[in-house]
């Protein structure tokens, strides 16, 4: 699978230009694995720079890339940490394509990440925290839900997307993979069952560089 590549109106702007590898992680390290729906991703990303106006700065939309990759979604027991429990009726993690190749995303419901063992005061605590990202609920095999906290002031984001971006905004003097952190407000909406996992999930980019949907059938 070949991901096309756009010009922009005044200046050329490299989009996902790479053939995206059909191999999946093989599970999320420390995660407690439950089910794993296997199958493929549909994927549409508008593309955007902020190269408009007469002087540059000006938002504008580059072009729109579609392409098709292979696609897991791992659920698991509920992640808790302390008196915390993760607000979803399971724990989910959801990938597609090769994790940091052009055009993959990483997604998580929850982490958890080790802080001091003792509070501010000195007394002994629970030094695991649990960071939630998204919060889904579950009616029969509906299922859907809102990423509520990207955790960017933590430095502790999860959920991702890989894209080749200029080395310079506005310039063609050549690109680097990067990954670019998801907004707060991403949705996902979809069925999941013991006899298998249909959802979209909708969103952008916290940079404005990118808007997406993602179809998944497995």
């Amino acid at each position: 699978m070949t991901v096309k590549a756009w010009k922009g109106r005044s200046a050329v702007v490299t989009l996902l230009t790479a053939v995206l590898a059909l191999a999946l992680p093989t599970g999320p390290a420390g995660a407690q694995t439950g089910k794993t729906y296997r199958g493929t991703a549909s994927v549409v990303v508008d593309v955007y720079d902020y190269c408009g106006g007469q002087f540059g700065g000006n938002r504008r939309f580059v072009g729109t890339s579609r392409y098709r990759a292979a696609a897991q979604l791992i659920t698991g027991t509920r992640q808790s940490a302390g008196r915390q429990v993760e607000r979803n009726p399971f724990h989910w993690e959801f990938y597609v394509g090769k994790i940091g190749a052009v055009g993959s995303f990483q997604l998580g419901s929850s982490t958890i990440v080790t802080a001091s063992g003792r509070d501010i005061a000195g007394n002994p605590r629970d030094p695991r925290l649990l960071l939630g990202y998204w919060v889904t609920g579950r009616s029969g095999a509906s299922w859907s839900g809102k990423l509520v906290d990207d955790h960017r002031a933590e430095g502790a984001s999860f959920n991702h997307f890989w894209a080749q971006t200029p080395l310079v905004p506005c310039r063609d003097l050549g690109s680097i993979v990067n990954l670019h952190s998801l907004k707060e407000g991403a949705t996902i909406s979809g069925r999941v069952s013991s006899g298998g996992a249909a959802f979209t999930i909708r969103g952008a980019t916290y940079d404005g560089l990118y808007r997406f949907r993602i179809d998944f059938s497995g």
